[in-house]
């Protein structure tokens, strides 16, 4: 297992980051203290509050960026650990099951991030019509990763922060400043994983339709040759350029994307362990059980119990 540290990142100004924190604490004045998250009148932006440390917990990473403006966290992405904190994100270009943490946080000094959601075809239109330089990766990488904000970053994310304050240039700026921050991103120091992923190839094409079908099909029994069929690529092959995107094989993340599915389902409270244990593709309540362990390290009640209590983010 590697681990990575960010941590603070000193390296660039401080300034934007001090500003913009100051925007994100604004937006959960008079909010409650359980609430984790304020949306926006940009659908795409929203942000993020912890009051205090959270537990290792699993979800999926949907594709987004969120820049860390206080606080610190840490996230497992395969066998690698990463620690980050003010002036670092985590990126995904895909939906990526992850496992996070915020480390560092407390009601005096609450972890705050700020979220975008990314759109694959906005990224590609950009760099096709841009004709921007996409670098190659020298060897395979999952496609989420933890990286530094330059100043510049911070900066595009903290004018388009002040813009919710200005309805009246909100909708002819915003896409401006909100184009600058995709820049960025692909023009960062991993930003070609970025771009590679989103460009979808030929291969990766396939992956992504291979992770759609099982985020929608997940509940159905996966026949690997069928579904390598399905995308017009060889088994060995797919599971080869499945592996290295998703750190996980096509079975596992089908594993993930059902217990963290049943997880929801039992959180809320009008379903039993066993009727969730076939809705979401097991064929025994006994074998959803022993998956449960095997993942969340407790039985479904158990993990459900737990979850209530310590109120973890899902």
């Amino acid at each position: 297992m590697k681990i990575h540290s960010n941590g603070d990142n000193p390296g660039f100004p401080s300034v934007p980051l001090d500003l913009l924190r100051d925007e994100a604490l604004s937006h959960f004045s008079g909010v409650p203290e359980t609430q984790r998250d304020v949306r926006t009148a940009l659908p795409y932006l929203s942000f993020i509050r912890f009051t205090r440390p959270t537990e290792l917990t699993r979800g999926i990473l949907e594709p987004s960026m969120c820049l860390v403006l206080q606080g610190k966290k840490k996230v497992l992405i395969g066998s690698e650990i990463s620690h980050y904190g003010r002036g670092s994100y985590v990126l995904s270009a895909i939906d990526m099951p992850v496992s996070g943490q915020v480390s560092d946080a407390s009601l005096a000094e609450p972890y705050l991030g700020v979220r975008i959601a990314l759109d694959a075809r906005e990224i590609a239109a950009q760099i096709i019509e841009h004709k921007l330089a996409v670098p190659k990766n020298s060897q395979p990488r999952a496609a989420a990763y933890v990286e530094a904000a330059d100043a510049e970053l911070q900066d595009a994310f903290l004018r388009l922060a002040r813009l919710l304050k200005k309805p009246r240039d909100l909708a002819v700026l915003a896409p401006l400043v909100k184009q600058e921050i995709l820049f960025r991103l692909i023009s960062a120091r991993n930003g070609g994983l970025l771009a590679q992923t989103v460009l979808a190839h030929d291969q990766e094409k396939g992956v992504n339709q291979a992770i759609h079908w099982i985020k929608t099909n997940y509940a159905e029994p996966m026949h690997i040759e069928k579904l390598a069929k399905t995308v017009s690529m060889s088994v060995s092959n797919l599971h080869h350029r499945f592996k290295a995107i998703t750190v996980m094989s096509p079975l596992q993340y089908q594993k993930q994307v059902r217990l963290l599915e049943a997880r929801k389902l039992l959180l809320g409270g009008s379903i039993e362990a066993a009727t969730v244990a076939f809705k979401v593709g097991y064929e025994s309540p006994s074998q959803f059980s022993r998956e449960c362990r095997r993942l969340f390290g407790a039985s479904p009640l158990q993990d459900m119990e737990y979850l209530k209590h310590h109120e973890l983010d899902q």
